[in-house]
């Protein structure tokens, strides 16, 4: 009890030190560049929480983050790069789209939008173990293997007659909609999103698979001595990983903006993004969520100091980026150093 109180106290005061070293040199680039800092500050870490329009848009959008953040995270606690998210979330929206459209059923569409995402995991973990290939490079180039894929297929296969550019609609009758729970509405992909990644936490803490995905993560070598199969550890981590990121694909079309447009805009750059959230969130399931929320909050908080004080776009994303990259960086560094070690055991 006395080391989970210190390990509590450790991330907590780690976490601060992060936020204030974000904070400071946020605020000299606002001052450098002779905008308000005060206000700059505030839009940006509050904008999210100002009003329920805005609460309620943050919550929406910080599912799919929040599912592409856990489609890093579980792989890599098992020492995989899972780079693939982006791509397996496209494949995921993609095959939701196609049987939402065809068989109007929306159970159907999600559960296949996730094994859809799972498939491309599996497809770059099994030329990983069978072939030697690596994760990150194979992960890489499915992603945009399926990026063309899926803009080919909307514009040639898939379009609107009547608005080309963006792909068929999902029909109005199995939409998912918003959940009315008094002083807001949350959006039913929010809500999906939050049961998935609590019945993961439960997985990887009260399961024989879950423990093993941690013991492999944490030394191959204790692993292979305690007799654990390695390779269906990696298959269980990248499988549930793909599945997460199909998943936020399936809900992003059918249950957020209904239909996919040829540039993937609501789609492009979350699976990318999910990997700081991943890592800002401690690699921890319940940790993400957090983060995810947190992450969404800064977007808002980027818009509203561009429309309000003026800041550049391009300053905006710089000055979000910085701020992941402080809370992030101390558990990518440990988990870079522990990433080293692992490849280095699996040489010997």
């Amino acid at each position: 009890m006395k080391k989970i109180n210190e390990y509590i106290i450790f991330i907590f005061v780690e976490t601060f030190a992060s936020i204030l070293i974000g904070i400071s040199i946020i605020s000299f680039i606002l001052y450098y560049y002779n905008y308000d800092v005060i206000k700059g500050l505030e839009m940006l870490l509050i904008s999210g929480f100002q009003n329920i329009f805005n609460i309620e848009y943050m919550l929406g959008r910080s599912t799919f983050i929040i599912l592409t953040a856990l489609a890093f995270s579980i792989p890599f606690l098992c020492g995989l790069f899972n780079i693939g998210g982006e791509g397996q979330m496209y494949l995921g929206g993609l095959v939701c789209l196609v049987i939402a459209f065809y068989f109007q059923n929306p159970l159907l569409a999600i559960i296949l939008g996730g094994l859809a995402g799972a498939s491309l995991a599996l497809l770059a973990v099994l030329i990983r173990i069978y072939r030697g290939g690596s994760e990150v490079i194979t992960t890489i180039m499915l992603n945009w293997i399926l990026y063309f894929l899926v803009i080919y297929l909307v514009i040639t296969q898939l379009y609107d007659r009547l608005v080309p550019h963006e792909s068929v609609k999902i029909p109005k009758g199995i939409r998912l909609g918003s959940i009315d729970i008094g002083f807001l509405e949350l959006n039913t992909v929010f809500i999906i999103a939050i049961i998935f990644v609590i019945l993961i936490y439960l997985f990887l803490n009260y399961t024989k698979i879950g423990y093993e995905i941690k013991v492999v993560g944490y030394s191959r070598k204790t692993a292979e001595y305690a007799g654990i199969n390695i390779n269906k550890v990696y298959i269980y981590s990248m499988f549930i990983g793909g599945f997460s990121a199909g998943l936020s694909g399936a809900l992003n079309v059918i249950g957020y903006t209904y239909f996919i447009d040829s540039l993937l805009s609501s789609m492009y750059g979350l699976g990318f993004i999910g990997i700081g959230v991943a890592l800002m969130g401690r690699n921890n399931p319940i940790g993400i969520i957090f983060a995810g929320i947190f992450f969404s909050n800064l977007v808002i908080g980027g818009q509203n100091m561009q429309t309000s004080i003026g800041v550049a776009k391009e300053l905006t994303d710089a000055l979000i980026g910085i701020l992941i990259i402080a809370l992030a960086f101390p558990l990518a560094y440990r988990m870079l150093l522990r990433y080293i070690k692992i490849r280095k055991g699996a040489h010997e």
